[in-house]
């Protein structure tokens, strides 16, 4: 059995690493979406693919009822 003091302490690291994790991904993120800017920038015609392609996609899905 854990104490209280112990289980306060376990729970303490468990938020610091999620913390640290949570930072991390939010970074990882904003990197990705901005190299993604970068490329629509760079190239529209493939985000106006990509839109088309979802957009088929979601009204395929859609009219499955």
């Amino acid at each position: 059995m854990f104490s209280k003091r112990e289980a306060g302490k376990k729970l303490e690291q468990v938020q610091e690493r999620s913390r640290e994790a949570g930072s991390e991904l939010c970074d990882e993120l904003k990197s990705a979406a901005s190299d993604s800017c970068d490329y629509l920038k760079k190239n529209p015609w493939a985000g106006v693919g990509i839109g088309a392609a979802l957009g088929l996609v979601v009204g395929v899905l859609i009219s499955k009822k």
